[in-house]
């Protein structure tokens, strides 16, 4: 069974949207799904067109080269209409390709894919490492795709939703993400420069009701962790072979076991890991101590999603913490000498 994953592009066409980010981003979670397959043993390619700058012409292309049986594409609600025309191009090109739509967007709106989608087959709903190998097996066996669970798809004009799977408890039984496929390779992602960056995941899931995030509904309200020792494992790991100095924690909620990240910056020094790092945090998980164990492993800057100086608005949305509490960490974080960054989300009820 042979699988190619894509990423779609952010933008096509000449004109760059404004405040379109040009650094390429790592498509971990592609990366995740390859990992696992590769361990079942599944062939599996990624192809990232939002990096590659690739045309659908050779695209095609490449499917020709490649010769997949399934062809999965991941989306955002901002790239969705690059999928679905990758999927369009792609069905066009061998109607026999089975097309797997997967990510945040068609997981919120699978009935609608399948509805007005004819070229996509098959939604993966959630978590997709242990459903696409599922989804492989039963096309590749013969087996009914009524038995793969989190998953939708198209029968005799019908759709169907399997019943949803347990979202995978043990994050550490999830292979590192597979470097190794992202072409033309992973130096074009981390640069050639002196501050050569990698993103890690180490969590999934927020126990937090803001009323605005997708992470909670798509994750859970489980905090789920790896073991400091996996995340340290996977650090030493990029360190060695990509001889990667800086670190960039991609949780939403890096800072929510607040043992776990002590353990973590104890285990950078102790296995004499020389990285800068940040991470996203929350401004009512962190304390001035937290931040000295943090700022001595090498923490040098803190993404807080503050949203809204008004509490009123903060109130409304759930958020959880005061504007009081928010300006104090911002000015402690900084006075420490961590870069602090704040994201501000306009248009917020009231």
């Amino acid at each position: 069974m042979r699988v190619l994953l894509i990423n779609p592009p952010g933008w096509v066409g000449d004109r760059i949207p404004l405040g379109y980010d040009l650094v390429p981003s790592v498509p971990l979670g592609l990366g995740y799904l390859a990992s696992t397959m590769e361990s079942e043993g599944i062939t599996a390619k990624i192809v990232d067109m939002d990096w590659g700058g690739f045309s659908k012409e050779e695209l095609v292309d490449m499917i020709s080269k490649f010769d997949p049986d399934i062809i999965g594409i991941t989306s955002f609600t901002s790239n969705y209409a690059n999928a679905v025309d990758i999927a369009k191009a792609a069905k066009s090109h061998n109607p026999n390709i089975k097309i797997v739509f997967g990510g945040v967007h068609a997981t919120f709106i699978h009935r609608d894919v399948l509805h007005m989608i004819p070229e996509v087959d098959i939604v993966v709903r959630y978590e997709g490492e242990r459903a696409i190998c599922e989804i492989c097996d039963a096309l590749e066996s013969g087996r009914k795709l009524e038995n793969v669970k989190g998953i939708s798809f198209r029968h005799d004009n019908k759709i169907f939703s399997t019943p949803l799977r347990h979202r995978i408890e043990d994050l550490d039984s999830i292979p590192f993400p597979a470097f190794h496929l992202l072409e033309p390779s992973i130096e074009h992602y981390i640069g050639k420069g002196k501050e050569k960056g990698f993103p890690i995941i180490t969590t999934r899931g927020c126990p937090f009701n803001c009323i605005f995030c997708s992470t909670a509904a798509l994750h859970g309200r489980k905090y789920r962790a790896r073991s400091a020792n996996n995340v340290l494992d996977e650090m030493e790991f990029v360190q060695d072979k990509y001889k990667i100095n800086v670190i960039s924690f991609a949780d939403d909620n890096f800072t929510m076991k607040r043992n776990r990240v002590i353990d973590i910056c104890r285990g950078i020094k102790e296995r004499n890991l020389d990285f800068e790092w940040g991470c996203s945090a929350r401004v009512d998980l962190l304390s001035k101590d937290l931040l000295e164990v943090m700022n001595s492993s090498g923490c040098k800057n803190i993404f807080f999603g503050i949203e809204s100086a008004s509490q009123r608005v903060l109130d409304t949305v759930k958020k959880g913490f005061s504007i009081e509490k928010a300006k104090e960490m911002v000015k402690l974080t900084e006075k420490m000498g961590i870069k602090t960054h704040c994201s501000f989300i306009l248009g917020l009820p009231n």
